[in-house]
């Protein structure tokens, strides 16, 4: 079997069964070949390895050297402190030995050194996370090393060593954590990915280990498949799953596994439908908005391209190539600022340092610093470099047909899709995070902050610059404890519906490839809020209104809002991770229409 370069974008591979033939199909192959490489894979071509290793790069890059030797000092002398150190060191490594940073390679040596060690020495800091984060990432990017031949054997050995001595019960936060207990536990999925990695790797690991608490988490999976973490933030849904899918791809056959694939399988079409037109998961509960939020999700469609492919599905499989590349394309634009922020927006950042930093980044909770969550961005890329196959081509893009998705009512978000346009609802907001109403409105290329992403919160659970005087989306004015029910929803082949009781107020809500069309009714006056995007943390929109229309202009984009009533200034300003809204107030008499578009200047 041979596989044959003939340039920078150009290789032919096949099976030598006769040496004439073989001259002649390369003879060929040559002349065929132009002097210039392919160009870079597009949204619907699919997202190369080479491409993940780029996004890796650029999560280490976003490092100062001189951050990145001060890194390595502080854990050799003080003990790794948090699971970001060890992950910077995997993708270092995996970088190394794919032929990049070459100017890092004894950095790199160094900073497996001191992983490696501390991994076998047990638990991190409570506060920081620890070796369940970790020990798969080293484990992965030792059998790179290895099969690359990286370092010599010596040194990749002492490795092996160290990684070996990591006891399951003692090295890992919640190792002797009991089943049955009345809430979902990420951590120990976590731990069972980086166990199952260890047997995959000859390293040791507890196929006990990994069975028990396989079997006890997978409990917490709801009717769409999607993981139940405490509050049911959606982050924590698809990262979780992504932590069963490498149990899976490393070989996990416990009696639990067929049950683990089927509830994987209920999960699929979920996964697909709640990308919005931006290329963002959806917002809902805490750690959203991250860098790495785009890079675990393109990580879980990969693995769910080879197994839907593995299958003979190769139209499911093309799907999910598509959404990964729908994904990372969606978050290049955030990595081409200077300098490169983990959270998605441009206000000034802090030193990014510490556990549980007391001075976190503005849109960041206090675990949510720099140092653990640029380099997160890294490690997923990681896994979408390990599980992507590049022979299964991308599904082109095409508009979206109408369309209304529920989750489970332990989910509570509805989506909607229409042409280049999608919007999620909340209707029960856990309010440390999000409230209810239309938190986001997409258009396809447009910045997704434009309209709206996630809603503002009036006490979140994350660092603003300034207080919230109210929480804010696009809502019906209605009292705070207004019940809020979906009661019809449809699709046709114009539009997808919505139609809600909020209160005693009737909302319909559609969709279609010319934007959001909205009428709310009610027994008396009606209102709606609707957010005007101010500030980035860097730059100012453009905003202009008159007494029926409201216009924000940004980077090349415009979102209008328009009604038959009468806009105001609601009188405040709200926050969220994204940046700064100034509210608006459309009103009218017991009825009221309101049009939003977002369209390029």
């Amino acid at each position: 079997k041979f596989t044959y370069w003939a340039g920078a974008g150009w290789s032919l591979a096949g099976e030598i069964v006769d040496a004439a033939a073989w001259h002649e199909t390369v003879r060929r192959f040559q002349k065929m070949c132009s002097a210039e490489p392919l160009p870079v894979a597009s949204a619907c071509g699919g997202i190369s390895k080479s491409e993940y290793l780029d996004l890796m790069e650029a999560a280490v890059r976003a490092y100062s050297d001189e951050r990145l030797v001060s890194y390595c000092a502080e854990a050799e002398r003080d003990g790794v402190q948090e699971h970001g150190f060890p992950r910077l060191a995997a993708n270092l490594a995996i970088l190394v030995a794919n032929g990049r940073l070459a100017d890092k390679r004894e950095l790199a040596k160094k900073m497996m050194d001191v992983a490696c060690r501390d991994a076998k020495k047990g638990k991190m800091p409570p506060k920081s996370g620890g070796n369940e984060f970790s020990v798969k990432e080293l484990s992965i990017a030792l059998a790179e090393l290895e099969k690359r031949r990286t370092y010599p054997v010596s040194v990749t050995d002492s490795w092996r060593k160290a990684l070996k001595g990591v006891k399951a019960e003692n090295s890992y936060s919640w190792g002797r954590m009991k089943v049955d207990l009345p809430s979902a536990h990420n951590w120990v999925v976590f731990a069972c990915a980086s166990e199952q990695s260890r047997i995959r790797n000859a390293l040791g690991g507890s196929a006990d280990f990994v069975e028990k608490y396989v079997a006890d988490q997978i409990r917490w999976f709801d009717s769409c498949g999607m993981y139940r973490d405490p509050s049911q933030p959606i982050v924590y849904d698809i990262v979780t799953r992504l932590q069963f899918a490498q149990i899976l791809n490393h070989g996990y056959s416990g009696p639990s596994r067929a049950k683990l694939e089927s509830l994987m399988d209920l999960s699929a079409d979920p996964l697909l439908k709640m990308l919005s037109a931006c290329g963002e998961i959806p917002y809902g509960g805490r750690s959203n908005q991250f860098l790495h939020n785009n890079t675990f999700y393109s990580a879980l469609c990969e693995w769910y391209a080879v197994r839907f492919a593995g299958k003979g599905d190769m139209a499911k499989a093309s799907e999910f190539r598509r959404a990964a590349a729908e994904s990372v394309n969606a978050m290049r634009g955030w990595l081409s600022e200077r300098p490169v922020s983990h959270v998605k927006n441009l206000y000034p950042r802090e030193s990014g340092k510490g556990v549980y930093s007391e001075k976190a980044d503005i849109g960041c909770e206090r675990y949510a610093y720099f140092d653990k969550y640029m380099i997160t961005m890294g490690s997923w890329a990681m896994l979408g470099w390990y599980f992507a196959d590049e022979t299964i081509p991308a599904a082109d893009y095409t508009p979206a047909k109408p369309d209304v998705f529920l989750l489970s009512p332990t989910f509570h978000q509805v989506f909607m899709k229409a042409g280049e346009y999608s919007a999620q609802f909340d209707y029960c907001a856990n309010k440390l995070y999000d409230c209810n109403g239309l938190g986001r409105l997409h258009r396809r290329g447009a910045p997704a902050q434009l309209c709206i992403s996630i809603p503002c919160v009036k006490s979140p659970g994350y660092r603003l610059p300034e207080p919230n005087g109210s929480s804010l989306a696009i809502r019906p004015v209605v009292d705070n404890t207004a019940a809020w029910n979906i009661m019809h929803e449809a699709r046709t082949a114009e539009y997808a519906l919505t139609r809600w009781s909020v209160g005693d107020l009737k909302w319909d809500c559609k969709l279609t490839s010319g934007g959001m069309e909205m009428v709310l009714s009610g027994k008396d006056k009606v209102a709606m809020d609707l957010p005007a995007f101010e500030f980035d943390g860097r730059e100012s929109t453009r905003i202009s209104y008159d007494d029926s229309s409201l216009s924000i202009s940004y980077r090349g984009w415009v979102c209008r809002y328009q009604t038959d009533g009468r806009i105001a200034p609601a009188g405040f300003t709200a926050h969220n991770r994204n940046g700064k809204y100034k509210a608006f107030r459309a009103s009218g008499g017991k009825s009221l229409k309101v049009r939003i578009t977002i369209e390029k200047e």
